[in-house]
C-alpha cells in the first residue's frame, strides 16, 4: 500500500487489518510509562484509535485536539497512538490543557501489527489513520489517510462509533 506525503509516494509497510477483522493486539506504553496490552485497553469499550505520525506537528495536533473535542461527551473511548515518547505526549497534553489518553508505540509493535509503518524524514513513524473498534474488539471502521499531511475524516469515524 502507498500513501503520499506532500505529494511524494511513501510505502506503508505490512498488511493493514480490514473492517470485520479482530483488532490486532500489541504491547504499547501508557502515559505513566507502563507497558500494557492494547487489547486490555480497548476491551469492552467502543474505541476510536487515532493514529498519528508525530503529535508535535500541526496536522497531528489538529487531529488529536479535534477528536478530543468531538468525543468529550460521547460514551465511547478515544485514544491516540504514535511513536512519540511518553514525555512528548505528556508535555503535549500539558501544553494544550488536555488529558488525551495517549499510548506510545516506542517498540514499533503496534505499527507492525496494524501494518502502518512509514519512513518519514528518516524516522519510522505510523501513518495517519483511524480505526473504530466495537466492544467485542472487532474493527467496524478504518481510514488510512491517503495524504499524510491531511486530516482524517472525523465525521465518518464519529458516525461509525455513534452507531455502536
Amino acid at each position: 500500500m502507498q500513501v503520499t506525503f506532500k505529494g511524494d509516494p511513501i510505502e506503508v509497510k505490512g498488511t493493514q487489518p480490514s473492517v470485520g477483522d479482530k483488532a490486532p493486539n500489541a504491547t504499547v506504553t501508557n502515559n505513566k510509562g507502563d507497558k500494557v496490552e492494547l487489547a486490555d485497553v480497548i476491551k469492552g469499550n467502543v474505541t476510536i484509535l487515532s493514529v498519528v505520525p508525530d503529535v508535535l506537528t500541526r496536522t497531528c495536533e489538529l487531529q488529536t485536539k479535534n477528536f478530543a473535542e468531538k468525543t468529550a461527551d460521547k460514551g465511547y473511548k478515544y485514544i491516540t497512538l504514535g511513536r512519540n515518547t511518553v514525555d512528548e505526549f505528556n508535555e503535549w497534553n500539558k501544553e494544550n490543557n488536555l488529558n488525551v489518553d495517549t499510548y506510545t508505540d516506542a517498540d514499533g509493535e503496534f505499527g507492525k501489527a496494524y501494518g502502518l509503518d512509514i519512513e518519514l524524514g528518516g524516522d519510522v513513524r505510523t501513518t495517519r489513520s483511524v480505526f473504530v473498534v466495537d466492544k467485542d474488539g472487532v474493527i467496524q471502521y478504518k481510514q488510512i489517510v491517503d495524504e499524510v499531511a491531511d486530516e482524517p475524516d472525523y465525521d465518518s469515524a464519529l458516525e461509525a462509533a455513534d452507531k455502536l
